[in-house]
């Protein structure tokens, strides 16, 4: 593990699980102090105890983000441990699965204040930090229904769409100040992650990834190359990309494909799946700290969309040398 620089100070929300707890271990890994925001105690022990097991320096506080008083406490209580933080992941969210009308609207208030105003509390708090010293970085982690909403799955397709234009809006806004800080957003696929088991649900079968689905690593590679490279905006893997400009340029035919594939796609009755439900809409999963969910088997662990987010430039000459070669050709055809 590379030296540890005080400066360097990561704190990421919906860290005990999934894609938060990955993306600690990343950074962990490379040098970075990382500060762990849960609801739950033993989830959080449990994560940091793997952290540390791989000589990660690494701060727990317990909070539901929620929560804005008790995020601000968590936030106090890490840089107490760690230092001024300099970047800040909003990973938090939940989801509830089932028809609009079969969601009640105590579950779907909780989806949009967990998943939505977590991000808008957690963005408060970072840039109140942020701003005196003129240096920081926040992530916020989107969706592919950011883009295009899914059926069965309304308040998180809601709250997506809201962390998107809300981090646009305060993007502008740090713009027109000049400010220094740093404001992106990555935009997961399905992800093979713990995620649809805490769920809640009131459909036939249980919640399942809309495929193609892929490894939370993938993920935490994209939130470490937008938080590092201060990319705006990386929209994950060739699905997310083709779901966000089907909806640009087909609307209507989206509308028409999720009617036939978003209630079958995101149903399951495997046995693994239902044995391993554990809904923690309300309070913290009894299951702790786990990256991966049940879903391995179909999860793809790479993406030739993120490998061109990291070679930019590979991919530009590329396109050069195929237009350069495909335009004489052409031309020459017409002449024929």
């Amino acid at each position: 593990m590379s030296e540890l620089v005080p400066s360097r100070v990561a704190v990421i929300t919906g860290a005990s699980s999934g894609i938060g707890l990955c993306t600690a271990r990343l950074f962990a890994t490379r040098g970075w102090r990382v500060g762990l925001i849960a609801r739950g105690a033993e989830g959080l022990a449990e994560a940091a105890a793997q952290i540390r097991a791989a000589g990660g320096d690494v701060a727990t506080a317990e909070a539901d983000v929620a929560d804005s008083a008790a995020l601000d406490r968590a936030t106090t209580t890490i840089e107490a441990a760690l230092g001024p933080v300099t970047l800040w992941i909003n990973n938090a969210g939940a989801s509830f699965y089932g028809r609009f009308l079969d969601i009640t609207e105590e579950e779907f208030h909780r989806v949009l204040h967990t998943t939505l105003l977590g991000t808008v509390n957690g963005t408060r708090i970072a840039l109140q930090r942020m701003s005196p010293r003129q240096h920081g970085t926040i992530i916020n982690v989107g969706s592919a229904v950011a883009y295009r909403g899914t059926p069965l799955q309304a308040p998180y397709s809601a709250a997506k769409f809201g962390v998107r234009g809300f981090t646009e809006a305060i993007r502008s806004e740090l713009i027109h100040d000049r400010s220094p800080i740093h404001l992106g957003i990555v935009h997961p696929p399905s992800v093979n992650t713990p995620f649809f088991s805490h769920a809640g649900a009131r459909m036939a079968g249980e919640p399942r990834p809309l495929p193609p689905v892929y490894q939370p690593e993938i993920i935490a590679d994209a939130i470490w190359l937008a938080a590092t490279e201060r990319r705006r905006e990386i929209r994950i893997t060739g699905s997310t990309l083709q779901l966000s400009w089907l909806d640009k340029l087909a609307p209507g035919l989206a509308d028409r494909l999720m009617a036939v594939i978003g209630f079958p796609a995101q149903r399951t009755t495997n046995e693994e799946v239902q044995r391993l439900r554990d809904p923690a809409l309300f309070h913290p999963p009894t299951t702790s700290a786990l990256v991966h969910g049940p879903f391995g088997r179909e999860a793809f662990a790479s993406s030739a969309q993120m490998w061109g987010e990291h070679h930019r430039l590979a991919v530009a000459v590329g396109l050069a040398v195929f237009a350069t070669l495909l335009v004489p050709r052409r031309i020459g055809l017409r002449r024929r």
